[in-house]
């Protein structure tokens, strides 16, 4: 057990390890209690204490608990850095509170604080989860104007974002995300992921099977997101026998189907040998 009687250095370089400590473990509850004893005990804290916790509480995807500790931070008359400000958009983003995290992202322009890649991407992943494609593409022309690039993180949230854009306009969105694609100097799976979700939402089934052949050419290998959505763009499009040929290269690939790809497959087979049509 910490001794906060001590009120000494070592006391308080113990208790950001101790804080760290149960981030890492996911116990932030334990992290909230240190923090509120060493407020008690009067011990001297520093920005990395509060931020630890505000981690920690992220971690626990406790967002509230994380904000209200970055309120702490104001009070004690310490003022949340751009570390801090990031860990509390992070902890936004894991509650699905997207409004909530670009609000923070303002008030850290009003701080006159810069944000950087980390508080971008965490702001456009919130507005991903929230389905808010307008805030996150948003985000992204922001970083740029700030002349910073983003990452395959902000992109792949974006492109993601576009993907779960308003039912009414699925038609457009899978070329917002194509665009994104195209901007990117090295997309990885995840991105590809992303791109191909699109182009299935907007039935965009050609385009999808290139997006496949594309990351072959970039070494990239699909896993079986890639062919799930691949699979249902063509299904979509009423293509039985390429959505048949991508599973048969799911099972060549080793990869071991998702229900939605099998399920697919089965069907598609049954309504081919039946000679029912589509």
């Amino acid at each position: 057990m910490l001794d906060f009687g001590r009120g000494s250095r070592e006391s308080a370089i113990s208790l950001e390890a101790l804080i760290k400590n149960c981030g890492r473990t996911k116990q932030w509850s334990a992290a909230l209690r240190l923090l509120r004893d060493a407020i008690r005990f009067d011990v001297q804290l520093v920005p990395s204490h509060y931020i630890a916790t505000v981690s920690a509480c992220r971690k626990g995807g406790q967002w509230q608990h994380a904000l209200s500790v970055l309120s702490e931070m104001w009070e004690a008359k310490l003022e949340p850095n751009v570390i801090s400000y990031s860990a509390g958009i992070s902890a936004c983003e894991k509650g699905h509170q997207w409004q909530r995290a670009l609000a923070l992202l303002s008030e850290m322009l009003k701080a006159k604080l810069e944000p950087d890649v980390i508080s971008y991407s965490a702001g456009i992943s919130a507005c991903e989860k929230g389905e808010q494609w307008q805030p996150a593409l948003a985000l992204l022309s922001e970083m740029w104007r700030g002349r910073l690039e983003p990452d395959v993180i902000s992109y792949s949230a974006g492109i993601s974002a576009c993907e779960k854009g308003d039912a009414c306009e699925k038609g457009e969105q899978w070329q917002r995300a194509l665009a994104l694609l195209s901007e990117m100097r090295k997309p990885d799976v995840t991105s590809y992921n992303a791109g191909i979700s699109a182009c299935e939402k907007g039935a965009q089934w050609q385009r999808a099977l290139s997006l496949l052949s594309e990351m072959r050419q970039a070494k990239l290998e699909p896993d079986v997101i890639s062919y799930s959505a691949g699979i249902s763009a063509c299904e979509k499009c009423e293509q039985w026998q390429r959505a048949l040929a991508l599973l048969s290269e799911v099972r060549e690939a080793i990869l071991e189907p998702n229900v939605s790809a099998t399920t697919l497959g089965s069907a598609r087979a049954r309504r081919a040998s039946s000679g029912s049509g589509p």
